[in-house]
């Protein structure tokens, strides 16, 4: 037998992957096949009409048309992926709080503007202003404008003057810092931060404004804006109270429907004018209408001391009168009346600043300033105005 060859072969050998060959598992015979029979095709599926107490799907209650096609069912609705939710619009501001809001702003930034002027003031507190006194010792350059201390002691109470003054400057700095104020600035700014996802507004270094100058021009727009908002509403409490059936005597009527104890009020026959007698305070005032009102429209009404028991008026009723008559709403007599009456209790009532009767000058408290609170409404739906007491010098 002849040995192998060792010629070279003719064609280049390649290698070959034999995948392994796997046989599927056999299936059980079905009937037909034991029988011998051939299968027939499959019929269509029915379609059926669902029942209308199935909760399996939402289109429950839906049935096949007559012509035996199935009515396709809506694919149920997809919910909405969280990158692709749009947050809610916000409720639009009206003016006023549009106007509260840039008002809060600015006050923050002035704020901001004032407390980053503090601590520029204390980078030359070290060594600069705190070792000033030494300056003349160290530097004779300085000696033709300044002299040296006369004494170790007047030095060292150079020393501890400055020093106290820079403590007291590092304080000052801490408390505003920390104080009420700065807490609902670093809120709105932690706020801000929150929403920007975490990330600080880059300053440009520098303030592009003086807060301070535009604060003053929104608290006086402010102001004028009050002021012609109370315009209006008093042209429209005179309007009102011109066209009261009754006029001024109905207000009085209705002052003394009130029934405040100590309290009388009646209209004079001998002329226009209103009698308060405030009984525990002892004192007596006729309200009627100032000089010059031609009637033509709501008189301004002027108030006068009458004391029956005492020939001239009292420095109490002088005061109080005084203080009546410089009252801005004294065309409104309703408003006028009411203050008056707060009189009633004059030398039992306390000043609400100093909590005395009587000031160290012996003087009670004849000022009367609104309450800054809603108004008190009686049991007949009513509503009256809380008084509150000071005295001249706690005003």
């Amino acid at each position: 037998m002849a040995g192998p060859s060792n010629s070279p072969n003719r064609f280049p050998s390649v290698s070959v992957v034999v995948p392994k060959m796997e046989m599927p598992p056999k299936q059980p015979p079905t009937p037909s096949q034991l029988n011998g029979t051939v299968p027939t095709a499959a019929a269509p599926p029915q379609t059926q009409a669902i029942p209308p107490n199935s909760n399996n799907h939402p289109s429950a209650g839906a049935t096949a048309p007559p012509n035996g096609k199935a009515t396709p069912i809506p694919a149920p609705p997809v919910a909405p992926q969280p990158g692709n939710m749009s947050a809610p619009a916000d409720p639009p501001l009206n003016e006023a709080a549009l106007r509260e809001s840039e008002m809060q702003l600015v006050s923050s930034l002035a704020k901001l503007q004032k407390l980053e002027t503090s601590i520029h003031q204390l980078r030359d507190l070290l060594p600069d202003r705190l070792l000033d006194p030494l300056l003349p010792i160290v530097n004779p350059k300085v000696l033709k404008e300044r002299s040296l201390p006369k004494s170790p002691q007047a030095l060292l109470q150079q020393l501890s003057q400055t020093a106290r003054a820079g403590i007291a400057e590092v304080n000052d700095l801490g408390a505003t810092w920390r104080g009420d104020e700065m807490k609902a600035v670093w809120d709105r700014v932690e706020g801000n931060i929150r929403e920007n996802g975490g990330q600080l507004l880059q300053p440009t270094g520098m303030w592009e404004r003086d807060y301070n100058v535009l604060l003053e021009e929104l608290e006086a727009e402010e102001k004028e804006r009050r002021e012609q908002r109370a315009r209006e509403e008093e042209d429209a409490e005179r309007s009102r109270i011109l066209a009261m059936e009754g006029g001024w005597k109905a207000v009085v009527d209705a002052f003394v429907q009130r029934r405040i104890p100590g309290v009388k009020a009646l209209v004079s026959q001998e002329r226009t004018a209103v009698e308060v007698v405030l009984v525990k305070a002892g004192m007596s005032f006729s309200v009627r209408p100032a000089d010059g009102s031609d009637g033509s429209g709501v008189p301004d009404w002027e108030v006068e001391s009458k004391s029956e028991s005492q020939p001239a008026a009292t420095k109490l009723e002088s005061a109080v009168a005084d203080y009546l008559n410089a009252c801005p709403r004294r065309w409104d007599l309703a408003y006028l009346l009411d203050l008056i009456s707060s009189y009633s209790d004059v030398k039992q009532r306390p000043c609400v600043k100093c909590g005395q009767v009587m000031n160290q000058s012996a003087r009670l408290p004849t000022i009367r300033q609104p309450q800054q609170t809603p108004q008190q409404t009686q049991s007949d739906g009513q509503t009256t105005t809380i008084w509150e007491a000071y005295h001249p010098n706690c005003n």
